[in-house]
């Protein structure tokens, strides 16, 4: 995918947990986000604020519309909501302004 044209906010990533060890868990997080910046592991790093590594599995980091859109095919990935109020039902993560704007930000797992 190109770069993505869209104007870049801050999402949260859930990643399952998985078997991945804790020392190489922030590499599997830019490996992911790299998929969707072109194969760009630097421009990855750049995009990337936080990594989760202990309640949950994830990360934040800058995305596009594409690149949230994108990321959800990803396996592993559980779900990309914006940053904000956050409400969970059932296994997915949904935020009440994107689901306002017709935006489906939560997949099954």
């Amino acid at each position: 995918m190109a770069e993505s044209q869209g104007e870049a906010t801050v999402h949260i990533v859930h990643m399952e947990k998985g078997e991945t060890p804790l020392d190489e868990i922030e590499a599997k997080h830019i490996e992911v986000l790299a998929s969707v910046c072109g194969g760009s592991h630097e421009k990855a790093k750049e995009l990337v604020l936080y990594q989760y590594k202990h309640g949950m599995r994830g990360f934040s980091a800058k995305l596009t519309p594409e690149q949230v859109t994108e990321l959800l095919t990803k396996p592993g990935v559980i779900a990309v909501n914006k940053q904000g109020v956050s409400h969970i039902h059932a296994g997915a993560v949904t935020t009440g302004g994107a689901a306002s704007a017709g935006v489906n930000l939560a997949r099954n797992a």
